[in-house]
């Protein structure tokens, strides 16, 4: 079997012209230049140079092999590269899979900041609800799903970050200028709830119950990002994730902390049975690093 390094003998010569030269190149000995050289020859089964007056000259079999070396060695070259950037998470394919909600808020910067020196690495972004994000995880098609409410399952590895909620509404808004916003400040507003069968509406319903107040529900939708345009419209006030409210804060949305806390729990979610690759690694910290203003 030919050996990497009997090549490399070879080029050398090839390149530089002599044994000397060649074992300068390779940084060792003459005489094992020379040994490389002979098992070389008795692996190919024909001579690869001939001496004439002390010097090397290649034969026609070794120009032609020569062609070939090289293109081995260029292809060595790209693997190297290649191994370098997957290292340093510069090349590589992103899968992910989450909520509408995230596909409009915080994801885009955070990818955009990602591939920012990474003009080697592609991202797959698609969106669907927590349930199909989990679908798809647990059949092992995305790298990471971003979700809520998880209930487990065995092809799945979850990660679980809590968020805080704040109380959302139109700047002017009679609450606006309040540092803090507890249930009975809204007693008779009318709100902008989550879904009624989510879990964050049930908490939010339960801090009202122990208040003693009515939770006055006048539109209720399925995304955090849709309550938030309808408050900032005037429409009523809403208890939403920290994380879509802050998208809206430049266009004049009023974001106040809420009391008591409702968190809101975001899940990461991994098939089991695909290993984690360092460039997803890489996004999942970069990810985490932007929740950090928003968790509690």
């Amino acid at each position: 079997m030919i050996r990497i390094r009997q090549l490399e003998a070879f080029r050398a010569i090839m390149i530089t012209g002599g044994v000397t030269s060649a074992a300068g190149m390779l940084n060792i000995s003459q005489p094992a230049v020379s040994r490389l050289i002979t098992n070389l020859e008795q692996t190919l089964g024909f001579p690869v140079f001939q001496r004439r007056k002390g010097r090397l000259h290649p034969t026609p079999e070794a120009e032609f092999l020569f062609a070939e070396v090289e293109r081995v060695f260029a292809n060595l070259d790209h693997i190297s590269q290649i191994s370098h950037d997957i290292l340093h998470q510069k090349t590589g394919h992103l899968r992910i899979a989450c909520l509408p909600g995230f596909a409009t808020s915080l994801l885009p910067r955070v990818v955009a900041d990602f591939l920012t020196d990474r003009p080697d690495v592609t991202v797959s972004i698609q969106t669907r609800s927590s349930a199909r994000v989990r679908e798809w995880i647990a059949a092992q098609q995305y790298d990471v799903g971003i979700a809520d409410e998880f209930e487990g399952h065995s092809a799945v590895e979850q990660e679980s970050i809590i968020v805080r909620s704040v109380c959302v509404m139109a700047k002017g808004h009679r609450l606006s200028a309040r540092e803090v916003i507890e249930p009975i400040d809204l007693e008779d507003e009318p709100m902008i709830t989550n879904d009624r069968d989510h879990s964050f509406n049930h908490a939010v319903e339960r801090k009202f119950e122990e208040a003693g107040v009515k939770l006055e529900r006048r539109v209720e939708v399925r995304q955090f990002a849709t309550a938030c345009l309808l408050a900032n419209r005037g429409v009523g006030a809403s208890i939403v994730s920290a994380i879509d409210a802050a998208e809206y804060i430049d266009q004049g949305l009023v974001a106040i902390p809420f009391e008591p806390q409702v968190p809101f729990n975001l899940d990461l979610l991994y098939p089991v049975y695909h290993p984690r690759p360092l460039l997803l690694r890489e996004f999942i910290n970069q990810f985490k690093q932007a929740l950090e203003p928003f968790v509690c």
